[in-house]
C-alpha cells in the first residue's frame, strides 16, 4: 500500500517537479500557487498524494490536442 502522504522528496518525485521548485512555491515565490501540504513541527513538510494529483489535474491543459 502507499503512504498518503509524501516527503517533499517523495512528492518531487511523484510530480517530476524539483524539491527547489515546490519549496519556491511554498513560499509564494511564484504567481502560481504550489499544492497544498501540511507542516509538521518546524521543518517536516508533508504532500497528500491525492492534493498532489488534484493540483496537477488543475492545471492540465488540452492545448496540441487536434492538431
Amino acid at each position: 500500500m502507499q503512504a498518503e502522504y509524501l516527503t517533499v522528496q517523495e512528492a518531487a518525485q511523484y510530480t517530476g517537479i524539483s524539491e527547489s521548485y515546490l519549496a519556491k512555491l511554498r513560499m509564494g515565490t511564484f504567481s502560481i500557487t504550489g499544492p497544498r501540504f501540511v507542516r509538521i513541527g518546524l521543518r517536516a513538510i508533508r504532500y497528500k498524494r491525492s492534493e498532489l494529483d488534484n493540483w496537477m489535474e488543475d492545471r492540465s491543459t488540452n492545448l496540441g490536442e487536434g492538431w
